[in-house]
């Protein structure tokens, strides 16, 4: 399989593990997602991407979630459902990894597309303060 260039932006097919599930010793999600790159070290193909999910942020949780809007999602492949990026929990592993998989519509592709910069932007701002809170869980895969 040709893999892209794993450049920040890039939503890519991953079976992102959630630190809830990690810190309960599993080590596989079971279920594969829509991940955005948001980190690639080139160097040592050390990557941080964040899980895309349809479930609505919980109470109290609005902040660590952006609610990706429905003309990116058409944009890039995304289903026609609401989705949301978590900025609170991010997956760390080499490019491109075993946990990187294939599209369920298109085998031959592992990735979506690209959020546009603007967007992205949004996404670097609440994972920074994630990041600058000292909160942001991490699961090396």
């Amino acid at each position: 399989m040709n893999y892209p260039d794993p450049v920040p932006g890039l939503v890519i097919r991953f079976d992102y593990l959630w630190d809830s599930d990690h810190q309960r010793g599993f080590a596989t999600s079971g279920k594969d997602r829509p991940c955005a790159i948001v980190l690639y070290v080139k160097a040592s193909g050390r990557t941080l991407v964040v899980p895309i999910t349809h479930a609505y942020p919980e109470p109290g949780d609005e902040k660590n979630s952006l609610e990706i809007p429905a003309e990116i999602c058409a944009a890039i492949g995304l289903d026609r459902e609401r989705n949301w990026v978590r900025v609170s929990e991010v997956n760390e592993f080499e490019w491109p990894g075993p946990n990187v998989r294939p599209r369920p519509d298109d085998p031959d592709r592992i990735d979506y597309g690209m959020i546009p910069e603007t967007f992205f932007n949004e996404i670097r701002k609440q994972l920074a303060k994630v990041v600058a809170e000292h909160r942001l869980a991490r699961s090396k895969r």
